[in-house]
């Protein structure tokens, strides 16, 4: 990596080139590593001022100056920013492919490995990181924050749902329940008449504010009475995806997205095009 971003051709290349360089061959050496060791920050630290170095730019041993931070430059193209990977947060992304397994796959070889050693009485969400675990093991539990963040329930039969603590609810500002929590109601199937295979609408009504009630009553139920599963609230099809782990990793800000930020990288001109003019946005100025 480090002969990849010191070599003189590489000095010689536009800030557009350098870009591609960065992102193509640079930011995907430790990507497989990345999928199942956690990184330390110092290893982070020192890979992207390798990278911000080599994108600004050098003369002989003076390091240019560095126009905008390596945090901005991180930030999502449609956001204004280049679009490089932040590591930390793509690392966690990769890693929580790994923890997505252990909660899908639980009779696979990886998974009965680690229930048995780790989580041998629970799940792997509900697992805590304990003492003397692999170095595997940590990294991977060092993901289950972000994907308990990106994970709800797809209700079946209810009877693995807790109604109160569980992300069950499809809604844009939040998975959870808001109403005050009742002792007599704990199940999500507490909620359903079986007879008639539908929602107690009296009991919903008099236990759920409004914002809770709409939410529930809009929940399919299947007369065949599958079996409640976990998927993923950001994605299609419900199966975890490493974009957009990334993006809610990141807590990217997209309230602040602007339609500018897509014209000007929809542009068919050269990169090197598109970089000035960007620079030119940025209030950038250099001789470079």
């Amino acid at each position: 990596m480090w002969k990849k971003l010191q070599g003189w051709k590489e000095k010689l290349l536009s800030w557009a080139r350098k870009e591609v360089l960065l992102k193509s061959v640079i930011q995907a050496i430790p990507t497989y590593l990345m999928g199942v060791y956690k990184f330390p920050s110092s290893v982070i630290d020192r890979i992207e001022s390798a990278m911000a170095r080599s994108f600004w730019g050098q003369k002989g041993t003076r390091r240019k100056i560095h126009w905008k931070s390596w945090a901005s430059l991180c930030t999502p193209k449609c956001l204004g920013g280049m679009g490089f990977r932040d590591l930390s947060d793509i690392n966690d992304a990769l890693l929580g492919r790994q923890a997505w397994r252990l909660v899908h796959k639980e009779n696979s070889l990886l998974g009965k490995v680690m229930k048995a050693k780790y989580y041998p009485n629970c799940s792997f969400l509900e697992s805590a990181l304990g003492y003397g675990g692999s170095y595997s093991w940590r990294s991977i539990w060092s993901s289950k924050a972000l994907v308990k963040e990106g994970v709800t329930w797809t209700i079946g039969t209810g009877s693995l749902v807790n109604v109160w603590k569980d992300p069950w609810l499809a809604v844009e500002h939040g998975r959870f329940v808001t109403s005050v929590e009742i002792s007599e109601i704990s199940l999500v199937s507490d909620l359903i008449d079986w007879d008639k295979m539908e929602w107690n609408v009296d009991l919903i009504s008099e236990c759920f504010n409004e914002r809770d009630k709409k939410c529930i009553l809009s929940i399919p139920l299947n007369w065949r009475k599958p079996r409640d599963s976990l998927t993923w609230a950001f994605s299609n099809d419900g199966i975890y995806s490493t974009k957009t782990s990334y993006m809610l990793g990141k807590g990217c800000n997209f309230e602040e997205f602007h339609q500018a930020w897509v014209s000007i990288w929809g542009i068919e001109v050269s990169p090197k095009v598109i970089e000035t003019i960007k620079l030119d946005v940025f209030n950038i100025i250099t001789t470079i």
